[in-house]
């Protein structure tokens, strides 16, 4: 079977288009997450597919099956939201058991069921406990089984860790991505936080106005986000007006960083040596971890061969322990780097700011961002 297919989705509020020609795929057993700013259209998109919010145009079909006109109830999917949700007057086992309870199943199908998912989630023996009696984390885990135990044919996940303190959801997004895995579970998983998307999703599908305007593993978007939205939305720091000239020679400022490879996405095919890469200014994505700190951190511009990327000076105005390395921003000495007024880079030494550091760019890692 196949999985989810919105085609063409379009939710109108009077002039107003809340989803606006919305196209996803999400195979089956995959997981999709959709992430963007607030009034994008995240939520929106989840109630169309969940049929509570009718589409203008367009369609949502689920492992095949055209949805259009099936009620809620009957769409075979599960949700989990921010707030669990918990019933408090049924025990653990029985919250767990309630889609099948109300489906038609048996007790002895209910009860393997709910024991089998209490060990997927890691709560055996919590069958018998009271909701109150639950952390966040375990209140969570219980949802997730709850929301597991019909068999649903897809999985709608709405900012699920939101509510958690930054170490629980750290910890939980691990096991949400093994548990969702491990079942081969097709889920759609709606959140503004970057990091939980990527650590969760196969894919991330990035929105705006309503439509998705990149769709990729997250490793992939990451390193070539496509245009100047995505990257900022992303939170890449370093967005750079640069040239490239021949030779695949990329400047900025009228300082030469370094060169790209013959098959880089900055050299056009089959454009003659003399040719810009951009005719005009263009922008590039230079990953932090693009730039590197240099052999020599006594000084100025070092001398170069045409192996070895430009280094310049720059001065450290902070840095920011994050995990065993340190997120550094500096400014470039003089007109070093184009005249950029900030670089940031990732590095596990420390540097105290106002100390002096050498630099160089590695410009195979730069990516070219297209209009918005």
């Amino acid at each position: 079977m196949s999985g989810l297919v919105v085609d063409n989705a379009t939710v109108s509020y009077g002039a107003t288009k809340a989803l606006d020609g919305f196209d996803l795929v999400v195979d089956e057993g995959e997981i999709m997450a959709v992430l963007g700013p607030s009034g994008s259209g995240k939520s929106t998109l989840l109630r169309a597919v969940a049929g509570l919010e009718p589409l203008t145009a367009g369609t949502v079909t689920l492992g095949g099956r055209d949805l259009t006109g099936v009620p809620t109830h009957r769409r075979e999917l599960g949700m989990m939201f921010q707030d669990h949700g918990l019933f408090a007057h049924l025990n653990v086992g029985r919250n767990i058991g309630y889609g099948l309870r109300i489906g038609g199943a048996d007790r002895n199908k209910e009860q393997a069921k709910v024991s089998e998912l209490l060990t997927l989630v890691g709560l055996d023996g919590f069958a018998g406990r009271a909701p109150d009696q639950l952390s966040g984390g375990e209140a969570q885990r219980v949802a997730l089984a709850r929301a597991l135990a019909p068999e649903p044919g897809l999985l709608m996940l709405d900012e699920p860790l939101g509510s958690l303190d930054r170490a629980l959801r750290d910890q939980l997004t691990g096991e949400l991505r093994r548990m969702l895995t491990e079942i081969g579970q097709t889920a759609l998983h709606v959140t503004h936080d970057q990091a939980e998307a990527f650590a969760i999703a196969d894919r991330v599908a990035v929105v705006s106005d309503g439509k998705p305007v990149a769709v990729g593993a997250p490793a992939e978007l990451w390193a070539d986000p496509g245009t100047g939205f995505v990257a900022r939305f992303l939170g890449h720091p370093n967005i750079w007006t640069v040239q490239v000239g021949v030779e695949g020679r990329v400047s900025a400022g009228g300082t030469e960083l370094g060169r790209v490879n013959n098959n880089h996405p900055l050299r056009q095919p089959n454009a003659a040596e003399s040719a810009l890469a951009f005719a005009d200014d263009g922008e590039v994505v230079v990953p932090t971890t693009a730039v590197r700190v240099g052999a020599d951190s006594s000084a100025a511009t070092q001398p170069r061969d045409d192996a070895r990327p430009m280094t310049f000076s720059a001065t450290v105005v902070s840095s920011v322990f994050q995990r065993g390395t340190n997120e550094v921003t500096v400014t470039p000495d003089a007109d070093q780097a184009g005249g950029r007024k900030h670089i940031t880079f990732i590095t596990t030494e420390s540097m105290a700011p106002g100390s002096s550091v050498s630099l160089s760019v590695d410009c195979d890692l730069l990516r070219p961002l297209r209009s918005d």
